[in-house]
């Protein structure tokens, strides 16, 4: 048979149309050559044959503004994609991938001229073999490889990417490196002051960090001459250059008295004055800590670094009200609401200024995209007066400065005030005199706030509230969900004031491992009353980030870009792509919750024939417990199953014949269209006087009995009828064929209709129905009779579309063990 004639040009034209017409890219792509002088001086000695003359990748893309270079070799049949030893790059995909990519290893660079080496070093390299057919998604193959640590690496993706997401790859490979050296000098730095009071080390980390402080490069007096002092020196120069760093730099002389007077306590702590503890800090932070924030980046290393110092500091926790926004979110924010150059961004809790780090980012890229003609001035003007933030915590307020002053901007408009004093409302009347008007707020505030005399922390709500009144355009907010359902009162105002336009719950493990607290993310238009306008929710359960044991969570396996692509394309296309369960958008009014599980349909999909036989499992391990007195008796699992094999009879009651699950013909009900349910009453431990009634608390074990006792007059005695813990153990469901009270935790169920008889069959059929509401709810938000009565339900039907309970009680008689109820 004659061999296959190749047809590689089709290839190559077929791979162009579809890179320059379907992917992202913001130059065009060439074949062949490029007009580039320091990659064509490269590939004149890359030939395929070894010869040193020129060598012709099938197609090439430059960025030279992005630094970034892209080599294509392909093939017209995936079984030319690889050999088995990689090294025929004439005739396979992957070995002439690697053969070009290879020729801009440091090694080789040098071999060809030495400049190439220094011009090429912060470029991102990317080699891509393809081979087969783009058209045919089951008849193509892709291999990349990038160049990493002067390495070439297969980066693991079968797919072609946009230029933007492979820049992202890069800049993740860094973060990972990045993230390794801060982790492991926020750790020795810790360890050094392991004898000082941990909510001082932030203070004396700031200060240090700012003695360091070189301008344009020329080092200070006390950078260049610290190492040669005494400790006694060193102390008594930290004020003085503080002072000379800072008003040099334009901050107001209160906002340096209160960091110098913060530091008071580093002339009296006996181990700093005796020891050279601060000498080993500023060598590790001039050694290790400083040169990472020179690495051109998005990523807020500096922030990071202080992340990450009071992690190990034990600062940076959910109890001390204290959660830094991990850097991607603070990203995310910049990309959900629309930007102009002239836009002011406002934090009125602003931490280390991670928000105000990412709105200066992206009001850089406006201006540096713009048509503007003194783009230098506009972002000179950007950091000296369109970043706004209040801190009251002197330790965050003066990671914040020096966070700032190493960045090179917005130091002179961070306020050490509390958001809700009187010096805050003149701060914002001074700016405004000025033209200083905040447009955006970006906003994570302290979580857990009482807004009471014994703690006099505002609630997250109150902090919402306020930044939403003094700003212009739009405010967004990531808080506990707790935010987006309690205090009506506030939520209603701010509702008569703003429009309220995104929710996205965030991924529970968000902040671990500094804390374990699920928040959602929150997008108002300001000064636009809501007036029952619809409402994007949406559920990330995922954004693709790694714990690590000592870094953290990390993107390293490069998901978080196309993630947030996804998240954004949802919420922007959300009527045509909502499924009612992670994303829907509806009408809020007045009352509503803010939060995706009130809104969302209950997920069945779930459910399966196993569910119901659990049901019965569950039901008849209880029974038998119940009917033994051993509910409260520690018994043996090896007992137990020898009791279970003695009643236990497998066999269904009735032979299953036509009985089917049959999902799709279910009906949807109203929750209160079915059932009664009437709330438990309060009765605490001291006046539970023992009795023969089961109390039924918020357990999850012994179907929910926690105690037997002999109920005040006040309590309803039920019997055959269902629970659901309201809290505690939240959702869980039980059936009682027995004399019972139930406390303030549970509901009671019973079916609405007197006509038809609750019993054990249609009672465990509906468990785990019932059950499936629980991912709605948490400790946080309980079940109460207000949220049931907007709950639904799917049941089977009869043929006049109600609820078919002969059909539920048969079903579970048709399963097996359903002989032995």
């Amino acid at each position: 048979m004659a061999k296959k004639r190749k047809n590689e040009s089709k290839v190559d034209i077929d791979l162009f149309n579809y890179l320059s017409n379907t992917k992202k890219y913001y130059n065009s792509w060439e074949t062949k050559k490029t007009s580039n002088s320091y990659i064509q001086t490269v590939l004149d000695t890359s030939s395929k044959s070894g010869t040193g003359f020129r060598g012709e990748p099938d197609l090439i893309y430059v960025n030279e503004n992005k630094k970034i270079l892209i080599l294509v070799e392909n093939k017209d049949s995936i079984g030319d994609h690889e050999s088995k030893k990689r090294n025929k790059p004439k005739d396979f995909a992957v070995d002439g991938a690697i053969h070009y990519t290879s020729f801009f290893l440091e090694e080789n660079l040098d071999n060809i001229n030495s400049s190439l080496k220094k011009h090429f070093k912060d470029w991102s390299i990317i080699g891509i073999a393809f081979s087969g057919d783009i058209n045919d998604e089951y008849n193509h193959l892709v291999t990349t490889f990038i160049i990493s640590e002067n390495e070439l690496k297969d980066i693991e993706t079968k797919e072609i990417l946009d230029e933007e997401d492979y820049l992202a790859f890069f800049e993740n490979i860094d973060i990972e490196s990045i993230s390794k050296n801060i982790s492991k000098s926020s750790s020795e730095i810790n360890r050094i002051l392991r004898t000082l009071d941990s909510q001082k080390r932030p203070i004396l980390l700031s200060a240090l960090m700012i003695c360091l402080y070189d301008k344009d490069n020329v080092a200070n007096d006390f950078k260049r001459s610290y190492s040669n002092w005494s400790t006694a020196n060193i102390i008594r120069n930290i004020p003085t250059t503080i002072l000379d760093i800072l008003t040099n730099e334009s901050i107001d002389t209160d906002k340096i008295n209160t960091l110098i007077n913060e530091l008071a306590f580093i002339t009296t702590d006996n181990d700093l004055n005796s020891s050279d503890i601060l000498k080993d800090i500023l060598k590790e932070l001039e050694n290790n800590v400083i040169p990472l924030f020179n690495k051109k980046t998005n990523y807020d290393i500096i922030g990071k670094f202080y992340e990450e110092f009071l992690r190990y500091a034990g600062v940076a926790n959910v109890k001390k009200g204290i959660v830094l926004t991990p850097s991607h979110i603070t990203q995310l924010f910049t990309e959900l609401v629309d930007f102009r150059t002239n836009d002011v961004i406002f934090d009125t809790c602003c931490g280390t200024g991670a928000f105000l780090i990412s709105g200066m980012n992206k009001l850089v890229k406006e201006i540096e995209n713009s048509n503007l003609t003194n783009k230098r001035e506009r972002i000179e003007t950007l950091k000296q007066n369109q970043l706004v933030g209040f801190e009251n915590s002197s330790t965050m307020y003066s990671l914040a400065i020096s966070n700032m002053l190493f960045r090179g901007d917005g130091k002179s408009r961070i306020y050490h005030v509390d958001a809700f004093s009187e010096k805050a409302t003149d701060v914002l009347i001074n700016l405004r005199q000025e033209g200083i008007t905040p447009t955006i707020g970006f906003i994570n505030p302290p979580y857990g706030g009482k807004d009471n005399n014994t703690n006099p922390t505002k609630k997250e709500i109150q902090f919402l509230e306020s930044l939403l009144d003094n700003v212009s355009r739009f405010g967004v907010i990531i808080a506990p969900l707790s935010t987006y359902f309690k205090d009506d009162v506030i939520r209603n105002r701010i509702l008569s004031k703003h429009t309220l336009k995104y929710v996205i719950n965030m991924p529970g493990e968000l902040f671990q491992p500094n804390a374990a607290t699920h928040t959602a993310v929150a997008v108002f238009e300001t000064n636009f009353p809501h007036n029952n306008k619809e409402v994007v929710f949406y559920n990330l359960e995922d954004d693709g980030f790694i714990l690590s044991k000592n870094r953290g969570r990390t993107d390293v396996l490069n998901k978080w870009n196309p993630i947030k692509k996804d998240v954004l394309n949802k919420i922007d296309n959300a009527k045509s792509l909502q499924d009612n369960l992670t994303l829907v958008q509806t009408k809020i009014s007045s009352n509503d919750e803010w939060i995706i599980q009130a809104h969302s349909k209950t997920d069945y999909h779930h459910l399966s024939e196993k569910s119901f036989v659990k049901s019965i499992k569950q039901y008849l391990i209880f029974s038998l417990k119940f009917k033994l007195n051993l509910l409260n008796k520690d018994i043996d699992e090896i007992t137990l199953l020898e009791l279970l094999d003695d009643s236990i009879k497998r066999e269904p009651e009735i032979l299953k014949s036509s009985l089917t699950f049959e999902f799709d013909t279910w009906k949807e009900f109203n929750f209160y269209d079915v059932f009664k349910f009437q709330r438990g009453k309060r009765l605490t431990k001291l006046d539970q006087n023992d009795g023969d009634i089961a109390y039924i608390s918020s357990t999850k074990e012994n179907n929910g009995i926690d105690n037997y006792i002999s109920p005040p007059d006040y309590m309803t005695v039920y019997n055959n009828s269902m629970t659901i813990n309201n809290s505690g153990s939240v959702g869980y469901v039980f059936y009682h064929n027995y004399d019972f009270v139930a406390s303030d935790h549970c509901t009671v169920i019973s079916i609405l209709d007197e006509k038809i008889e609750l019993n054990e069959y249609i009672a465990i059929f509906l468990k785990p129905i019932i059950e499936s509401i629980k991912p709605k709810y948490n400790f946080a938000r309980e079940i109460s009779d207000y949220r049931l009565n907007k709950e639904k339900i799917s049941l089977p039907v009869d043929k006049n579309g109600k609820p078919n309970w002969k059909y539920m009680e048969d079903y579970i008689k048709s399963l097996p063990y359903s002989s032995s109820l």
